[in-house]
């Protein structure tokens, strides 16, 4: 009799209650609340058992909401402002520090500066906490590396907001990065000192180094040497936005990342290697487990790594103790235990996409496999790939639109040649780099592996450039997206019980009429007013029911329309015009001024909003002591001691005054309705 393996509902039930009290504590803030409700459960809870009155819907119901109160906990001890050394609490905009810290992260690099995340050790004397955003400015050839620590004199700055309306946040997403602060240096203010990191991650740091330094004297190809280090060492910050664009417009993106796909085949390989050795099971599984955690803490542990390597850990221990489980008993468990570790860990956007993809393969694929069974080994090889990488994508699309708001509808087109290789590719590029790492390379070898990357490389672009068949501009909102998973998962309950789709059926249709008229009641309750955060151009945006109104002083470049007026258009679905900049205005009642260093000083500002733009030669100080506008407003593209003059001058005249390089775009409706 074959024995099925079994769900543990319980342990889910904890799970999802756990990494749902995560996600609240990062929307909704009231610790004494939480505290309380734990101590009652917990109290609840011990006078049941004392009573003997503890069934398992009781435990499972009071244990799911103590998990929640304590994943909402666990979130808030591990924000900075609840360490007494971390640099929140001692930082100062206002005096440079002599900061000491060393590189944990090397990002993509701007055209006029190198961006690392930096752990800050110490400022002057001081030892401290926290995570920074340090920018160095491309003065020289000077190549940075994780590992790398320095001592500088710099001025530690709080992160801005860019507020433009409906569009990414950056300053949000390094938050949820665990950096609050960065600061701006040059080359020349650096100076290098010995290595910070502990001793383990100091041999890993100095020996990714040694490879990658001498991977560039191997006369790879550029594309080549991009690719080799992004599969092996999980270096995406030397892979150009060209490649990046490539890989993300023909659906395999995740080649790129190091995930659970790449930890599985190198599972898969040390699997069948220790096969061919004849050493105890339990020497294996320690082998097994021990190789993976190598690889990746050597490749950097990324989220999606980490999440895959305890998932297989778990995997080959559940092997090892010649116990059966359901698969998705050690996705749970990775869950659980990255998110108890590091609760920052949840909003990485990596590690949502990584979860989502292998719970829609475990689900998936098997229910796939059972349609069609081919007897051919090859034809049987391809069926699962497109399994694989339907179950994925089709998973992932709902989560694919809302962060990055297209859908590459060739994918199998290009997962299916790649799949069939990325064991052939990934074993090659690890051997290249050990290679490299002890010697030169014969040209024969590096002209061969050349050419076997740059064809797939060229089948991907070729993909890439079918523009017809990419999706973009798709926006969702958060409501949509939720509603689209619930519609998964009611599809696979349907799948198992099939009367449950004719006698639920009408919740989904009830569900997509409710969403259709979300999405478009939602624009008829937005009127607004925006003045954009820009420093070449001067841009207010007016949003109706019925249109996205943009007026600019310069014709808006293509950056613009992608990353200002594309949200807002895709969020509302709206139609866009845009519109000359005027000098004056009448909105809501209220007189809307636009001085520049060329226009003429209105006779009369009383009662009006007033921006300020391109450093305009005016005696703000004159004008207000005979008349008194509702808001001064200066724009991102005025001298900064100007700015500072201007907002002294309205502090004093008791006039509201809003400076958008310091605190982002404006809401001019919102600030017109204030009282």
């Amino acid at each position: 009799m074959k024995i099925k393996p079994s769900l543990n509902i319980p342990f889910w039930v904890i799970c999802c209650a756990f990494v749902l009290g995560v996600f609240i504590a990062q929307h909704f803030i009231n610790l004494f609340i939480t505290i309380s409700i734990s101590v009652g459960l917990i109290t609840l809870l011990a006078l049941l058992f004392f009573y003997k009155k503890l069934n398992s819907v009781s435990f499972l119901s009071i244990a799911g909401v103590l998990f929640l109160c304590i994943g909402y906990l666990r979130l808030h001890i591990a924000q900075p402002k609840y360490q007494k050394s971390h640099i929140v609490h001692c930082s100062s905009t206002k005096t440079p520090k002599n900061l000491t810290f060393e590189i944990t992260k090397v990002l993509k690099p701007s055209k006029k500066h190198q961006k690392f995340k930096v752990k800050i050790h110490y400022m002057d004397t001081k030892k401290v906490l926290g995570n920074a955003l340090v920018s160095v400015k491309c003065d020289s050839h000077v190549q940075y590396y994780k590992g790398d620590s320095f001592t500088c004199f710099s001025k530690l700055h709080l992160l801005k907001k860019s507020n433009n309306p409906y569009a990414f946040e950056y300053t949000d997403y390094l938050k949820k990065e665990n950096i609050t602060h960065q600061f701006w240096v040059t080359s020349t203010d650096l100076y290098q000192i010995p290595p910070l990191a502990n001793s383990l991650n100091k041999v890993a740091n100095t020996l990714k180094k040694h490879l990658v330094i001498n991977l560039k004297n191997q006369h790879l190809h550029p594309i080549a040497y991009q690719l080799t280090t992004a599969l092996v060492l999980g270096n995406k910050s030397e892979v150009d936005n060209q490649l990046a664009t490539d890989f993300t417009n023909a659906g395999v993106i995740h080649i790129l990342a190091i995930s659970g796909l790449h930890m599985g085949i190198i599972y898969l390989v040390l699997a069948w290697c220790f096969q061919q050795v004849h050493a105890s099971i339990i020497l294996k599984s320690i082998l097994i487990i021990g190789f993976l955690w190598l690889f990746t803490w050597f490749s950097g542990g990324s989220p999606s790594a980490i999440r895959a390597t305890t998932m297989f850990s778990c995997f080959q221990l559940s092997k090892l103790l010649m116990r059966r489980q359901h698969p998705l008993n050690p996705l749970f468990v990775s869950i659980f235990i990255l998110v108890l570790i590091d609760p920052y860990t949840l909003p990485s956007v990596g590690f949502q996409l990584s979860v989502v993809a292998v719970g829609s393969i475990i689900v998936g694929v098997p229910k796939l496999l059972a349609l069609w069974k081919p007897k051919f080994w090859l034809t049987r090889k391809v069926w699962g790939i497109i399994c694989v990488s339907t179950c994925a994508q089709f998973g992932l699309l709902p989560l694919s639109v809302f962060y990055f708001h297209q859908f590459p509808s060739l994918f199998l087109l290009a997962n299916l040649p790649l799949m069939l290789m990325i064991t052939l590719v990934l074993i090659t590029a690890i051997s290249i780099v050990i290679w490299s790492g002890i010697g030169t390379i014969p040209g024969i070898i590096i002209n061969g592996y050349n050419y076997f990357i740059m064809s797939i490389y060229k089948y991907i672009q070729w993909i890439s450039l079918q523009k017809e068949f990419l999706f973009t501009e798709l926006y969702i909102q958060p409501a949509t997206l939720i509603f689209l998973y619930l519609f998964l998962a009611f599809l696979v309950v349907a799948y198992h019980k099939p009367l449950f789709l004719i006698r639920r059926g009408y919740l989904i249709l009830l569900g997509l009429i409710g969403l259709f008229f979300y999405e478009k009641t939602l624009p008829l309750f937005v009127d607004e007013l925006w003045v954009h955060q820009h420093y070449t151009n001067t841009i207010l945006t007016e949003i109706t029911s019925r249109s996205i109104n943009t007026h600019s002083k310069n014709t808006l470049s293509t950056v613009d329309k992608k990353f200002l007026v594309a949200p807002i258009k895709g969020n509302l679905h709206l139609n866009s015009n845009r519109f000359k900049l005027k000098n004056s205005y009448t909105y809501k009642k209220h007189q809307i001024h636009i001085i520049d260093n060329k226009s003429s000083i209105p006779t009369t500002v009383a009662n009006a909003v007033v921006i300020l733009t391109d450093a305009p030669k005016i005696n703000l100080q004159r004008i207000l002591s005979t008349q008194k506008p509702k808001l001064i407003i200066a724009t991102s593209h005025n001298y900064k001691n100007l700015a500072q003059k201007w907002k002294a001058t309205c502090a004093e005249h008791q006039v509201a005054f809003y400076d958008i390089s310091q605190r982002g775009s404006l809401n001019i409706t919102k600030e017109l309705t204030t009282p």
